[in-house]
């Protein structure tokens, strides 16, 4: 028996199991993290996923997950058997993750050379890729699951071309497997479009020799991946994700060619030194001329023409190339993506190349010493112990809304975004409260504090005033948010319906009822259409027992929203009441 099976015997249970260890150490404290972002409109409030038949149910607005069916679904499944229980949409985000470790590391011991110590060089790459921090975003953000899952199945369509051509008996089915991943990918996101091509690049480097020879081989596997293309074309057509990419974002594709430089320049740096991590990069700049590319941008540019060269020249390094490029392209090439041009969760499967090149090189170098095999492992467990606590780290700061937020505010305070978010999750705080306590007012001011930062950066940000003016209410001073909401008034005469709404909520509260009359009177006439202020003005003659006038509101509230059904339920009571009892 040679080194090399006795090798393959003793790991062939313990390296994957490794794998699976690691990445569920670096993990196991991102369980219980809440909801966040996009979590919210993209599942508990997604009419799409309350169904096990994806797009049983229309949505109602573009999400993160519109237009991806295999994603749709597993959120379906968490919801039907968990609704809101956030510990079981992390469990299934970890296991997604895990199964994409193992089948990362079976497809590396596959290629690497029968030379090497293939499976722990394999197991090295794959525990430290699994325990990585730049990871976290695509595994502990709930929503990003659709990055891991299609990474799960690109890797799972190279898996299954590999069996097919070392397979003497069930080729039928592993190419079958090779396209069902494919088109599950193709389901679960955009990044999918590379895989026929990864996996047509793979097999002539690895396996056929040639693409002639893999065309000819197995040219039909690659027609049916190729058609797979059909799903993404379909989803964009049909669904809503077209409203949240595209050139009519304000950005020309140069202009975002030119900005996707800088950020991939930063994901590379983030990969080898993961020291600064940032859950949303809103406020990335957009590089409107080439002066603004840094030189990592240019450097990034050069590397990417070296790896297309490589390609002939040094297949297997201009298959990683490909790998890195090719699954960024989608999501970091030349179609705008609205508010992230930046964001590291795009980075999970092009960082798997990055440490595979590395763990590479590093052996080559380190096997011209005498004691390579404790030298590569003793470094390969110090850097999976280095990461593995980063990313424990991590995950603590996405423990809570308010961490997660002051994170990103305290790394980039210009974004907006993330202000406004802190504010509200400050405001979610003091509303569990009762008001005017201690614990009530210094979440609110909290909350106004970040709303008014907000305001001095961007001060035609409607959200951010209606919240300042709610958090002042919460801090006893309901004069100040009126006198914030005719200050506005005037700079925003579209939004003059609910100003005039949320004034007259704030002096429905402090008894003045002539004024709230006015204020809700004044909504209907700037907003005919809509039917909240003929609500409210039904509720304030129901406060001052006009019940003819209230029946007269609410018949006006139901016939312009037929659904509104506290005006229908109230509507509903009233028809049921004697005249003696009005």
């Amino acid at each position: 028996m040679n080194s090399t099976t006795r090798e393959s015997g003793r790991g062939r249970w313990v390296a994957p199991l490794l794998v699976v260890i690691v990445g569920a150490v670096a993990y196991a404290n991102s369980l219980y993290g809440p909801f966040i972002l996009d979590d919210f409109i993209s599942i508990l409030k997604n009419p799409q996923v309350r169904s096990l038949v994806p797009y049983k149910f229309p949505e109602t607005e573009p999400t993160a997950i519109s237009g991806r069916p295999a994603l749709i679904f597993t959120f379906a499944v968490n919801y039907l058997l968990a609704f809101d229980q956030v510990e079981q949409y992390h469990a299934t985000n970890l296991v997604t993750h895990l199964l994409a470790a193992l089948l990362l590391y079976a497809v590396l011991r596959r290629t690497l050379t029968r030379t090497w110590p293939r499976t722990w060089l394999a197991a090295a790459a794959a525990a430290i890729w699994a325990g990585h921090p730049l990871n976290t975003e695509a595994v502990t953000y709930i929503v990003q699951r659709s990055e891991s899952l299609a990474s799960l199945f690109i890797v799972a369509t190279i898996y299954c071309l590999i069996r097919l051509a070392s397979a003497s008996r069930g080729r039928r089915w592993w190419g079958v497997g090779a396209v069902v991943a494919c088109a599950l990918a193709m389901g679960s996101k955009e990044i999918a479009t590379a895989a026929p091509v990864l996996a047509l690049l793979y097999d002539r480097t690895f396996l056929a020799g040639s693409f002639a020879s893999a065309l000819k081989q197995r040219w039909k596997i690659y027609v049916a991946m190729a058609a797979t293309w059909c799903l993404i074309l379909l989803s964009l057509c049909t669904g809503r994700r077209g409203a949240m990419v595209g050139f009519q974002l304000g950005v020309s594709p140069l202009d975002y060619f030119r900005t996707e430089l800088n950020v991939i320049a930063l994901y590379l740096r983030l990969a080898f030194w993961p020291d600064k991590l940032v859950f949303d990069y809103y406020d990335w700049p957009i590089a409107r001329q080439w002066l603004d590319v840094s030189w990592q941008g240019w450097l990034v540019l050069g590397v990417a023409a070296l790896s297309l060269a490589a390609i002939w020249i040094k297949p297997w390094l201009g298959f990683l190339g490909a790998w890195f490029f090719l699954i960024l392209a989608p999501t970091s090439s030349f179609l705008p993506i609205i508010h992230e041009a930046a964001a590291e969760q795009r980075m999970y499967l092009p960082l798997a190349a990055v440490v595979t090149l590395v763990v590479v090189c590093g052996w080559m170098v380190l096997s011209r010493w005498r004691w390579t095999r404790w030298t590569a492992a003793g470094a390969a467990c110090a850097i999976v112990v280095c990461l593995c606590r980063l990313t424990m780290i991590r995950n603590s700061e996405y423990s809570t809304e308010i961490g997660i937020w002051l994170n990103t505010t305290g790394k980039r305070p210009g974004n907006t975004r993330a202000h406004i978010n802190l504010g509200h999750a400050y405001a979610q705080i003091s509303i569990q409260f009762p008001r005017g306590s201690p614990q009530a007012t210094a979440a609110a001011r909290q909350a106004a504090m970040q709303f008014q930062i907000v305001l001095d950066q961007e001060p035609q940000d409607a959200p951010a005033i209606f919240a300042l003016g709610e958090s002042l209410d919460r801090l006893g001073e309901p004069l100040a948010a009126e006198d914030l909401y005719a200050r506005e008034l005037a700079i925003h005469p579209e939004l003059a319906a609910e100003f005039y709404v949320e004034r007259g909520s704030l002096r429905v509260r402090r008894f003045d009822w002539p004024g709230a009359r006015a204020d809700f009177e004044a909504a209907v006439a700037a907003q005919p259409q809509d039917p909240e202020p003929h609500y409210y003005l039904a509720m304030l003659d129901a406060e001052q027992k006009d019940w003819t006038g209230e029946r007269t509101e609410l018949e006006r509230t139901v016939k312009l929203a037929p659904h509104y059904r506290d005006a229908a339920q109230r509507l509903a009571a009233l028809a049921q009441q004697t005249p003696s009892s009005k």
